[in-house]
């Protein structure tokens, strides 16, 4: 056989196998933009440049390293790298030291009891700290908010010298960059080349003072939870998120609670998800005074869909996005993809 036949033999085969593949992507229901990221991984850089941060709406993540934490505290099945690409951009960090494998841990709660410490612990501090590079790298244009509210044993210095180490620092934005994080706009973090806020808890040290990167949580966000609420049943969470609104202060990141804090875990999740994509798309989305506050939107499993629940969870990522669309965050030559892209049914 002659080199040519063989030639467009072997070039056949290729676009026969090239076009399954994109077959076979459709038939999985992958929304894959050009540059073959999706939607979900890419989502901000449809955001408008002159939207604030602490303006656009984004999926939260609550607890977001308990992954393979005991099923009590587990409250994602995911780790971060997953949960970046399923749409969450804001995270809640709890971390300490793991004596047991002397390296930094996420964890639900405090690791000081021995008796379920240990079964609280999630994944690791660094690698978590490693997929959030990776994912910047590849999505220059997304925007994260890393809000460690809790740290214990051994977490202050070296928890910081961990994230330097590991996050490439011109990355992450800083109080020489801006004095307010929250009136930063998504076109100032991309002149400037930063995808990172971080927040941190800071009552009783210096250690926002001592680092540039570091912003008071205190003093620029607002996550209101009441255990009593969030421990009931749905319908009595879904009438105090009201109370969260009205309680609101102005100049502050603001983080509804949308997670059920209730045993087991998965089933609170199940019951309370198609109720706050309910009220994302139905209340807030229809109250000019609520949609003008949204801002980050926390729950759990944000990455996994679960049993006997009829609301995904990119469908329940995409009823967050979605309210960016009645916000006006979007920009304007890319409104229209963007509706498509997350369902928008306004």
């Amino acid at each position: 056989m002659k080199k040519n036949n063989i030639m467009k033999i072997i070039i056949s085969v290729c676009v026969l196998a090239a076009m399954v593949f994109a077959a076979v992507a459709c038939d999985n229901g992958e929304n894959v933009t050009e540059d073959n990221r999706t939607f979900e991984e890419s989502w901000m850089s449809y955001i408008s440049e002159e939207t604030l941060v602490s303006e656009v709406v984004m999926p939260g993540s609550h607890d977001a390293g308990t992954r393979g934490a005991d099923v009590a505290w587990e409250t994602q099945l995911s780790g971060i790298g997953a949960q970046l690409d399923a749409g969450s951009r804001y995270f809640d960090c709890r971390a300490t030291y793991n004596t047991k494998a002397e390296e930094y841990y996420f964890i639900h709660a405090n690791s000081g009891g021995s008796d379920w410490g240990g079964r609280a612990f999630g994944v690791s501090v660094r690698k978590s700290l490693e997929e959030i590079k990776a994912f910047i790298e590849r999505n220059p244009q997304e925007v994260l908010i890393l809000d460690f509210q809790h740290t214990w044993t051994k977490t202050e210095d070296g928890l910081i010298e961990l994230i330097k180490e590991v996050l490439p620092t011109e990355k992450i934005l800083s109080k020489t960059d801006c004095e307010n994080p929250v009136e930063i706009t998504f076109g100032e973090m991309r002149e400037m080349g930063k995808n990172i806020i971080i927040l941190y808890r800071d009552e009783a040290s210096d250690i926002c003072e001592k680092n540039d990167i570091l912003f008071e949580r205190s003093l620029y966000l607002q996550s209101d939870w009441d255990g009593d609420y969030h421990k009931d049943t749905t319908d009595v969470l879904v009438e105090h998120w009201q109370h969260y609104f009205d309680v609101r202060k102005d100049g502050v990141f603001f983080v509804l609670q949308g997670q059920m804090s209730v045993s087991p875990l998965q089933d609170g999740e199940a019951a309370i998800r198609p109720l706050l994509s309910d009220y994302l798309k139905n209340t807030v989305a229809t109250d000019p005074e609520k949609l003008a506050a949204i801002n980050v939107v926390m729950k759990d499993f944000i990455a996994n869909d679960l049993e006997g629940c009829e609301v995904t969870a990119k469908e329940a990522v995409h009823d967050i996005l979605s309210l960016n669309v009645d916000k006006g965050t979007v920009k304007a030559d890319k409104l229209e993809e963007f509706k498509a892209a997350c369902g928008y049914s306004g």
